[in-house]
């Protein structure tokens, strides 16, 4: 088994680029508060509770959604707290730093924020490419990124499903497939997060422990890229519009040119 990149949370911009570019993903260590990540949980685990497993609208793809997983969409909605992860400067940061590199990429938004809960007995998630969800870009926009975090709101470690990755497979072949002696695991402390492009191969891991595995799931894509979830309907309205601004037009509620984004 290889190995994934872990770097410290004074790493430069440069020095994360150059891994990403190499392999495709990294660990940034202590990138949230272990202080916030619990005031965060606090706030969640109500509601995480509350949902049933397998609660995803394409439940029946069991082998990427799971059997004993949980995933909550609209979490800007769910705590105010989440505001310190979608929109952490380092993060935002980072996202411009490597999606602007494309030509015709003006700003950055999110495409989508996604709380992944894994349970006892979640066997391993099946290995893609999150990129895929775009299928027909590809060729005509070369350029393209899908920047991604993946925080832990709790150690991950090899038994409770930290995620498995493929590093350098983004620059593979389309129809290559990892072997187990390519892949890793992304364990980490609470707060570090998971950084990757959307062309690594990753999926969960197999959480074997009684307590629930929690990661809090962002993606930045450039801004003329339609996201993967529709904000203004998974989310509270009137919590969008509470927002700064800037944050605002993380989630496409802003002017852009002639034609007003609601």
């Amino acid at each position: 088994m290889t190995e994934l990149t872990t770097l410290a949370k004074d790493a430069t911009n440069d020095e994360i680029k150059a891994v990403l570019d190499r392999d495709g993903g990294c660990i940034l260590e202590g990138l949230v508060p272990v202080e916030t990540c619990d005031a965060l949980m606090a706030e969640l685990r109500p509601q995480i509770d509350a949902a049933p497993w397998n609660n995803a609208s394409g439940k029946e793809d069991k082998a990427f959604f799971g059997v004993k997983t949980k995933r909550f969409h609209g979490v800007a909605s769910m705590s105010p707290l989440a505001q310190a992860l979608y929109a952490h400067p380092r993060l935002l940061e980072l996202a411009n730093d490597v999606l602007r590199r494309g030509e015709q990429c003006r700003d950055i938004r999110l495409s989508t924020i996604e709380l992944m809960v894994l349970g006892d007995g979640q066997g391993n998630q099946m290995l893609h490419r999150d990129f895929d969800s775009w299928p027909y870009i590809e060729v005509a926009h070369p350029d393209v990124r899908l920047f991604s975090a993946n925080i832990a709101l709790c150690d991950f470690t090899a038994d409770n499903g930290a995620t498995v990755v493929v590093p350098g497979s983004h620059l593979w072949p389309p129809d290559r497939q990892a072997k187990p002696e390519e892949t890793c695991l992304a364990v980490m402390k609470k707060g570090s997060a998971l950084l990757y492009t959307g062309h690594v191969i990753h999926g969960g891991g197999e959480n074997r422990t009684p307590d629930i595995r929690t990661g809090f799931y962002i993606g930045y894509i450039p801004s003329w890229l339609r996201g993967l979830e529709n904000h203004q309907v998974t989310n509270d309205m009137a919590t969008l519009r509470k927002l700064d601004a800037r944050t605002q037009r993380l989630f496409d509620m802003q002017d852009e040119g002639f034609v007003l984004i609601v």
